[in-house]
Protein backbone atom coordinates (compact mmCIF):
# COMPACT_ATOMS: atom_id res chain seq x y z
CA UNK A 1 0.00 0.00 0.00
CA UNK A 2 2.53 2.77 0.80
CA UNK A 3 4.16 1.63 -2.41
CA UNK A 4 1.50 2.30 -4.11
CA UNK A 5 0.93 5.49 -2.66
CA UNK A 6 3.96 6.92 -3.41
CA UNK A 7 4.06 6.18 -7.16
CA UNK A 8 0.53 7.72 -7.19
CA UNK A 9 2.16 10.60 -5.92
CA UNK A 10 4.91 10.80 -8.14
CA UNK A 11 2.60 10.20 -10.83
CA UNK A 12 0.85 13.40 -9.86
CA UNK A 13 3.78 15.39 -9.87
CA UNK A 14 4.44 14.70 -12.99
CA UNK A 15 1.13 15.49 -14.13
CA UNK A 16 1.47 18.71 -13.37
CA UNK A 17 5.50 19.22 -14.56
CA UNK A 18 4.17 17.56 -18.07
CA UNK A 19 1.58 20.14 -18.25
CA UNK A 20 2.97 23.24 -16.43
CA UNK A 21 5.36 24.62 -13.87
CA UNK A 22 5.66 22.57 -10.59
CA UNK A 23 6.68 23.67 -7.18
CA UNK A 24 8.32 21.12 -6.09
CA UNK A 25 11.39 19.96 -7.59
CA UNK A 26 14.61 18.04 -6.98
CA UNK A 27 17.37 19.16 -5.50
CA UNK A 28 19.93 20.97 -7.86
CA UNK A 29 23.75 19.64 -6.90
CA UNK A 30 27.16 19.35 -8.39
CA UNK A 31 27.84 15.40 -9.05
CA UNK A 32 32.21 15.87 -8.45
CA UNK A 33 31.97 12.62 -10.80
CA UNK A 34 30.68 13.44 -14.02
CA UNK A 35 30.81 16.35 -16.18
CA UNK A 36 27.36 16.24 -17.40
CA UNK A 37 28.13 19.64 -19.38
CA UNK A 38 30.05 18.36 -21.79
CA UNK A 39 28.34 15.06 -23.74
CA UNK A 40 26.96 15.75 -26.77
CA UNK A 41 23.53 14.94 -28.46
CA UNK A 42 23.02 10.97 -28.85
CA UNK A 43 26.60 10.00 -27.68
CA UNK A 44 28.19 9.38 -24.54
CA UNK A 45 31.02 11.53 -23.48
CA UNK A 46 34.03 9.66 -23.20
CA UNK A 47 37.02 8.92 -20.81
CA UNK A 48 39.56 10.18 -22.92
CA UNK A 49 37.68 13.37 -24.28
CA UNK A 50 37.28 14.35 -20.65
CA UNK A 51 40.01 12.74 -18.79
CA UNK A 52 37.49 10.90 -15.54
CA UNK A 53 34.82 12.55 -16.35
CA UNK A 54 32.61 10.26 -18.07
CA UNK A 55 28.60 10.62 -16.88
CA UNK A 56 27.85 7.38 -18.54
CA UNK A 57 29.77 5.23 -16.67
CA UNK A 58 28.83 3.67 -13.09
CA UNK A 59 30.70 5.45 -10.03
CA UNK A 60 30.73 4.39 -6.34
CA UNK A 61 31.63 6.13 -3.79
CA UNK A 62 30.76 6.68 0.37
CA UNK A 63 27.61 6.79 0.90
CA UNK A 64 28.19 10.12 2.58
CA UNK A 65 28.91 11.48 -0.71
CA UNK A 66 25.79 11.91 -1.99
CA UNK A 67 23.20 11.17 0.40
CA UNK A 68 22.87 14.84 1.79
CA UNK A 69 22.91 16.61 -1.59
CA UNK A 70 20.20 13.38 -3.53
CA UNK A 71 16.62 13.12 -2.88
CA UNK A 72 15.33 9.82 -1.69
CA UNK A 73 13.04 7.67 -3.80
CA UNK A 74 12.72 4.66 -2.64
CA UNK A 75 13.99 1.90 -0.05
CA UNK A 76 14.12 -1.43 1.60
CA UNK A 77 16.24 -3.35 4.43
CA UNK A 78 18.71 -2.81 2.19
CA UNK A 79 19.40 -0.50 -0.50
CA UNK A 80 18.42 3.29 -0.56
CA UNK A 81 17.40 4.63 -4.60
CA UNK A 82 18.09 8.12 -4.59
CA UNK A 83 17.62 10.76 -7.52
CA UNK A 84 20.37 14.02 -7.79
CA UNK A 85 19.82 16.25 -10.49
CA UNK A 86 22.90 17.19 -11.65
CA UNK A 87 22.41 19.79 -13.85
CA UNK A 88 19.39 22.41 -14.35
CA UNK A 89 17.96 22.67 -17.42
CA UNK A 90 19.11 25.14 -20.01
CA UNK A 91 18.03 27.81 -21.90
CA UNK A 92 15.59 26.68 -23.88
CA UNK A 93 15.88 23.12 -22.67
CA UNK A 94 12.46 21.66 -21.15
CA UNK A 95 14.21 19.12 -18.55
CA UNK A 96 17.67 18.86 -16.89
CA UNK A 97 19.91 15.66 -16.10
CA UNK A 98 19.56 13.86 -13.44
CA UNK A 99 21.70 10.47 -12.16
CA UNK A 100 20.24 7.78 -10.07
CA UNK A 101 22.05 6.31 -7.52
CA UNK A 102 21.62 3.15 -5.73
CA UNK A 103 22.99 2.99 -1.61
CA UNK A 104 23.85 -0.57 -0.42
CA UNK A 105 23.60 0.53 3.49
CA UNK A 106 24.90 -2.44 4.39
CA UNK A 107 28.22 -1.74 2.39
CA UNK A 108 28.08 1.94 3.23
CA UNK A 109 28.31 2.68 -0.56
CA UNK A 110 26.38 4.05 -3.35
CA UNK A 111 26.96 3.43 -6.94
CA UNK A 112 25.47 5.81 -9.82
CA UNK A 113 23.27 3.51 -12.19
CA UNK A 114 22.57 6.31 -15.06
CA UNK A 115 22.99 9.85 -15.71
CA UNK A 116 20.07 11.18 -18.79
CA UNK A 117 20.47 12.79 -21.61
CA UNK A 118 17.36 15.24 -21.97
CA UNK A 119 18.60 15.58 -25.91
CA UNK A 120 17.56 12.28 -27.01
CA UNK A 121 14.34 11.53 -28.89
CA UNK A 122 11.92 8.87 -28.01
CA UNK A 123 11.69 5.31 -30.29
CA UNK A 124 7.66 5.73 -30.17
CA UNK A 125 7.72 4.43 -33.87
CA UNK A 126 8.89 1.11 -32.67
CA UNK A 127 6.60 1.22 -29.65
CA UNK A 128 3.31 1.08 -31.62
CA UNK A 129 0.40 -0.75 -31.38
CA UNK A 130 -1.87 -2.15 -28.26
CA UNK A 131 -0.16 -4.76 -27.58
CA UNK A 132 3.37 -3.79 -27.90
CA UNK A 133 6.52 -4.45 -25.61
CA UNK A 134 9.18 -2.15 -23.93
CA UNK A 135 11.82 -1.15 -26.41
CA UNK A 136 15.51 -1.82 -25.40
CA UNK A 137 17.06 1.84 -25.10
CA UNK A 138 21.33 2.17 -24.59
CA UNK A 139 21.88 3.43 -21.07
CA UNK A 140 23.48 6.71 -22.20
CA UNK A 141 19.97 7.48 -24.52
CA UNK A 142 17.70 7.12 -21.37
CA UNK A 143 15.73 11.38 -21.65
CA UNK A 144 14.71 11.43 -17.76
CA UNK A 145 14.52 10.25 -14.26
CA UNK A 146 13.11 12.71 -11.96
CA UNK A 147 11.94 9.39 -10.10
CA UNK A 148 13.01 6.09 -9.10
CA UNK A 149 11.40 2.74 -7.89
CA UNK A 150 12.85 -0.59 -6.99
CA UNK A 151 11.45 -3.12 -8.63
CA UNK A 152 13.53 -5.84 -7.26
CA UNK A 153 14.26 -6.56 -3.93
CA UNK A 154 18.03 -6.88 -4.17
CA UNK A 155 18.69 -3.93 -6.32
CA UNK A 156 19.28 -5.55 -9.69
CA UNK A 157 15.97 -3.86 -11.41
CA UNK A 158 14.51 -0.42 -10.66
CA UNK A 159 12.19 1.61 -12.77
CA UNK A 160 13.12 5.54 -13.68
CA UNK A 161 10.41 8.06 -15.20
CA UNK A 162 10.56 11.57 -16.03
CA UNK A 163 9.23 14.16 -18.19
CA UNK A 164 11.57 15.25 -20.44
CA UNK A 165 9.31 16.41 -23.85
CA UNK A 166 7.02 18.32 -21.22
CA UNK A 167 3.98 16.10 -22.49
CA UNK A 168 4.65 12.81 -22.04
CA UNK A 169 5.87 10.75 -18.61
CA UNK A 170 9.14 8.45 -20.17
CA UNK A 171 9.30 5.29 -17.97
CA UNK A 172 12.48 2.99 -17.93
CA UNK A 173 12.97 -0.63 -17.07
CA UNK A 174 16.72 -0.73 -16.00
CA UNK A 175 18.80 -3.65 -15.19
CA UNK A 176 21.50 -2.50 -12.98
CA UNK A 177 23.62 -5.70 -12.79
CA UNK A 178 23.99 -6.10 -17.06
CA UNK A 179 23.34 -2.22 -17.33
CA UNK A 180 20.81 -2.22 -19.91
CA UNK A 181 17.25 -0.78 -19.98
CA UNK A 182 13.49 -0.51 -21.65
CA UNK A 183 11.65 1.91 -22.66
CA UNK A 184 7.95 1.33 -22.26
CA UNK A 185 5.22 2.43 -24.82
CA UNK A 186 3.62 4.47 -22.09
CA UNK A 187 3.27 8.26 -21.38
CA UNK A 188 1.15 8.94 -18.41
CA UNK A 189 3.67 7.23 -15.97
CA UNK A 190 3.58 4.08 -13.42
CA UNK A 191 0.58 3.60 -11.42
CA UNK A 192 1.15 0.78 -9.16
CA UNK A 193 3.39 -2.50 -9.12
CA UNK A 194 2.31 -5.32 -8.14
CA UNK A 195 5.55 -7.44 -6.64
CA UNK A 196 3.61 -10.58 -5.82
CA UNK A 197 1.85 -10.84 -9.87
CA UNK A 198 5.80 -8.82 -10.84
CA UNK A 199 3.55 -7.04 -12.79
CA UNK A 200 3.77 -2.87 -13.85
CA UNK A 201 0.62 -1.06 -14.04
CA UNK A 202 1.29 1.65 -16.38
CA UNK A 203 -1.61 4.87 -17.86
CA UNK A 204 -1.44 5.98 -21.57
CA UNK A 205 -3.36 8.36 -23.06
CA UNK A 206 -5.54 9.07 -26.53
CA UNK A 207 -7.47 10.97 -28.51
CA UNK A 208 -10.72 10.68 -29.23
CA UNK A 209 -11.54 10.95 -33.01
CA UNK A 210 -13.94 13.69 -32.68
CA UNK A 211 -11.57 15.54 -30.36
CA UNK A 212 -10.64 15.38 -26.68
CA UNK A 213 -8.46 13.28 -24.66
CA UNK A 214 -8.77 9.70 -22.52
CA UNK A 215 -6.57 7.77 -20.76
CA UNK A 216 -6.54 3.89 -19.81
CA UNK A 217 -3.63 1.64 -17.85
CA UNK A 218 -1.93 -1.48 -19.13
CA UNK A 219 -0.50 -4.28 -17.45
CA UNK A 220 3.48 -5.40 -18.16
CA UNK A 221 5.62 -8.11 -16.58
CA UNK A 222 9.22 -6.75 -14.98
CA UNK A 223 10.29 -7.85 -18.39
CA UNK A 224 8.68 -4.92 -20.19
CA UNK A 225 6.18 -7.58 -21.81
CA UNK A 226 3.11 -6.59 -22.62
CA UNK A 227 0.58 -8.68 -20.59
CA UNK A 228 -2.82 -7.06 -20.94
CA UNK A 229 -5.34 -3.92 -21.07
CA UNK A 230 -5.73 -3.21 -17.75
CA UNK A 231 -8.99 -0.71 -17.40
CA UNK A 232 -11.30 1.09 -20.22
CA UNK A 233 -10.40 4.50 -21.30
CA UNK A 234 -11.77 7.35 -19.74
CA UNK A 235 -12.29 10.79 -20.48
CA UNK A 236 -9.73 13.66 -19.32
Amino acid sequence: MKKALLILAAAALFMTSCNGPSNTKTTAVTNDSSNVAAYQEGEPTTADENPGMDPYQPVTVDIQQIASKATPQDSNAQFDLYVIMDQEPAEYELDGIYSVWLADKKAGTATKILTTNPTVDAPWDQMEGKDADAVEVPMHLIGSAAAAYLLAADGSKIIVEGCPDARNIWTYIVDTKTRTAKQLPTTEGVNNINFEKQEIIASLYGYYPEGGRYTYSKAYSFDGKYLRQETEPEPE
